[in-house]
């Protein structure tokens, strides 16, 4: 199932009785739930940690969880309802009682959405995009001040060893360039 298709369904949420499904996409040996029912999972199955990335040419993000096909009975506790829907897609229909009987749909979206705001982006997807916003940040640099001032902010000290190295390429390309 596309991702398209996958969000289309999480918008279908109108009423208490759909906000208590979780839908999750089986994608090789994990499953994932994605928006409103990584939500529902995080919040009443286990805190599982959530990704939030950027959409590819958007500006919109998709968080998600996931855990592995063969903990679904582990997570799936009494009172719920695990029902095949299609070829490598699982509903999960929480107790009726999670939700009070007079919840609002209104009152849900509001947790959800301060969730989702709370989830950061991957580090990846901050770095497009901030190369979207101000550009790469080597781009156009002719000073070799510039470069410097580059080095002294890259924050070594929480980047991985390839991180280090793509930086470093990029920033010897870009002295080879001056000199």
């Amino acid at each position: 199932m596309q991702l398209k298709d996958i969000l289309e369904r999480e918008q279908k949420r109108e009423d208490v009785r759909q906000c208590c499904t979780i839908h999750l996409f089986q994608e090789g040996t994990f499953f994932r739930a994605y928006e409103w029912s990584a939500w529902l999972a995080f919040r009443y199955i286990k805190q599982f940690k959530p990704t939030r990335r950027l959409l590819k040419n958007s500006d919109a993000s998709v968080v998600f969880v996931g855990f592995p096909v063969s903990s679904l009975e582990k997570y799936a506790s009494e009172g719920f309802l695990v029902q095949a829907v299609a070829e490598k897609c699982v509903d999960v229909h929480l107790p009726e009682s999670v939700f009070a009987e007079d919840a609002e749909v209104e009152v849900l979206q509001t947790d959800y959405e301060n969730w989702k705001s709370s989830v950061p982006l991957t580090e990846a997807s901050k770095k497009r995009l901030q190369e979207e916003r101000y550009g790469n940040p080597l781009e156009g640099t002719t000073r070799l001040t510039d470069i410097m001032h580059r080095i002294l902010e890259f924050p070594v000290e929480q980047k991985s060893p390839i991180d280090s190295m793509l930086f470093l390429a990029e920033i010897k390309q870009q002295i080879a360039t001056i000199i």
